[in-house]
């Protein structure tokens, strides 16, 4: 089964093609939606300003393409800024409209603490939130790599799979919302416990 990747120039798709070569998955790079037919899963990787990815996808119609494959239960991935565009809106920049695939706002992590420093880089660890098959293998509290000044606030806590503390405020780091997944940190830079959370997708089973 092929791994779509989405690729607009506004990610790592170096460390992401290099990581899945690793787990021997076969991968597709996405650079528009004709690109898009026939993938069983779907990896939406970012960098950079919310704004301007939406810009991005909306003018190559990208953003209706994901949502019609997440309503054929395709499962999606979405990884940073990839993860946070899956929700309603950003305040990056001015408010911006995302997908609403998943229902919340991003927001800056100054205003859960205005003390804390941005950006977030660095290992920081994941404390799980509920059980899911994402984090299959992977130990409770495992660290993994950051990298972000925004979060994602006011969301279904349903959907909550696991919370990173930074200088003693909590944000969510993960969630899954039937087929749609979501991470903050960036598993392809996440060495082994990063590739296990790779291979975890690339072995879900269809819903």
């Amino acid at each position: 089964m092929k791994i779509g990747l989405i690729d607009l120039n506004t990610g790592n798709m170096g460390s992401l093609v290099s990581a899945m070569k690793k787990l021997n998955v076969d991968v597709k790079i996405c650079k528009s939606k004709e690109d898009m037919i026939g993938i069983k899963k779907l990896i939406l990787p970012g960098v950079g300003a919310f704004k301007d990815f939406m810009k991005k996808i909306k003018t190559k119609n990208v953003d209706k393409e994901i949502k019609k494959l997440s309503m054929e239960n395709v499962s999606i991935l979405g990884v940073c800024l990839g993860f946070q565009i899956l929700f309603d809106q950003s305040m990056e920049h001015g408010f911006t409209q995302g997908l609403s695939m998943v229902t919340g706002k991003v927001d800056s992590l100054t205003t859960i603490n205005k003390k804390l420093k941005i950006p977030h880089v660095g290992w920081n660890s994941c404390k799980y939130d509920k059980k899911n098959p994402l984090f299959d293998g992977i130990s409770d509290y495992s660290d993994f790599y950051f990298t972000h000044s925004y979060c994602v606030k006011e969301h279904d806590k349903k959907i909550r799979i696991a919370i990173t503390e930074y200088d003693g405020s909590n944000f969510t780091s993960a969630i899954a919302s039937k087929n749609v997944y979501g991470v903050q940190f960036h598993p392809e830079k996440s060495q082994f416990n990063g590739l296990r959370l790779l291979k975890n997708f690339s072995e879900l089973s269809q819903c």
